[in-house]
């Protein structure tokens, strides 16, 4: 083979891989991305343990018939795979005891003609694919991830692309998933604890060095509306009513705290430091995490609690409902209950509608 065949791709692939480290939804990208520079007829990104096979998200597929980690089968030949063949599928209990983590091809190793129950094969047969090249993403207790690219043919010149690529990027898609996951969960574990200083009560920021406001969850969202805190410009820098005292924090790295004349009960909040990087402390500007005292939470709340008609949600736009007022962003509270974005949007437009409501924070008063 033309030793410089894949020269386009590693020139190219590093790049599509940085966009899906910064926001998972790429991966749908770099499979697309995958399948062009190829000619493999399919893609799918799985999840293995040791009695199951399943896409990564499937249980966005189910709900939604849409999922990013799967490119080239259609969503109703995904979801009967997840649903009658996933416990049969004899290449899936071969990956799940001998974890491949170089590619392997799996017709060399698991033959169809030596297995008995043939619907696996039937169903992919159907799908125009008779091979998969696999190999290992990610390992961890209990389960693995694999990457699967379908091939129509298992000899040829199409299959060896295949197999020359996953020989020659395995190592570049493996790092680059693990940094995805890392991200995304260091963002889900920021989000879950926004969430769960709003359920407890507290208003929390997260600010960066000169004063500009990074996160927030709803309810510091409502000090701000009192006035009590101010955001402005582009980069939301924060000022502070001359009724609010900081504690921990009387400049910021590079500025004096601003501050604005506003009327309103007293206000105290407690600034703490936080190291960006814990992997290499003191090397980077430190972050501010802002939080209200519980004991003068109430004073700046000024409606009172409105009792709401429920038994017009339906049962989706309810389980939004009590997430939302129970402090979690509404983004947030979309995901708690399995909901895509866009759609999350469009319940909580419903149940506005039908509680007669402008904004989030009426819930909580």
């Amino acid at each position: 083979m033309n030793k410089h065949f894949f020269e386009p791709i590693t020139a190219d692939l590093p790049l599509k891989l940085m966009c899906a480290i910064q926001d998972p939804a790429k991966w749908a990208d770099v499979l697309d991305f995958i399948i062009a520079k190829t000619g493999a007829k399919a893609a799918i990104i799985t999840l293995r343990d040791k009695t199951t096979c399943q896409i990564v998200n499937d249980t966005e597929l189910e709900q939604k018939f849409h999922s990013p980690l799967i490119r080239g089968f259609s969503t109703e030949a995904i979801i009967h795979y997840l649903t009658n063949l996933r416990t049969i599928d004899p290449w899936a209990a071969f990956q799940r005891t001998y974890y491949p983590y170089r590619p392997v091809q799996m017709t060399k190793v698991c033959p169809p003609s030596t297995v008995k129950d043939t619907c696996f094969f039937e169903w992919l047969k159907e799908q125009g694919c008779e091979d998969t090249v696999v190999f290992e993403l990610d390992r961890m207790a209990g389960y693995w991830t694999a990457i699967n690219l379908f091939l129509e043919k298992s000899d040829g010149p199409t299959a060896e692309r295949v197999v020359a690529f996953a020989n020659a990027n395995y190592d570049l898609l493996r790092n680059a998933w693990t940094a995805s996951q890392t991200l995304t969960h260091s963002t889900q574990v920021k989000d879950a604890l926004l969430t769960r200083a709003a359920h407890s009560g507290a208003p929390v920021c997260l600010a960066g060095a000169n004063g500009e406001m990074i996160e927030c969850n709803e309810l510091f969202k409502e000090v701000v509306e009192t006035g009590a805190v101010r955001l402005s410009g582009a980069s939301q820098k924060l000022s502070f009513a001359r009724h609010v005292s900081v504690q921990g924090l009387s400049r910021w790295e590079q500025h004096e705290l601003l501050s604005h004349d506003a009327e309103g009960p007293p206000l105290h909040i407690v600034a703490s430091a936080v190291d960006p990087d814990p992997r290499f402390p003191g090397k980077r500007e430190k972050l501010w995490l802002l939080s209200c005292s519980n004991a003068h939470v109430g004073a700046i709340r000024t409606k009172a609690r409105v009792m709401f008609n429920l038994e017009a949600l339906t049962r989706q736009e309810k389980g939004l409902y009590r997430a939302i007022a129970s402090g979690a962003s509404i983004k947030i509270a979309g995901a708690s209950i399995g909901l895509k974005r866009s759609r999350t949007f469009e319940v909580w437009s419903s149940v506005k509608s039908k509680l007669g409501i402008e904004s989030a924070h009426q819930l909580r008063h």
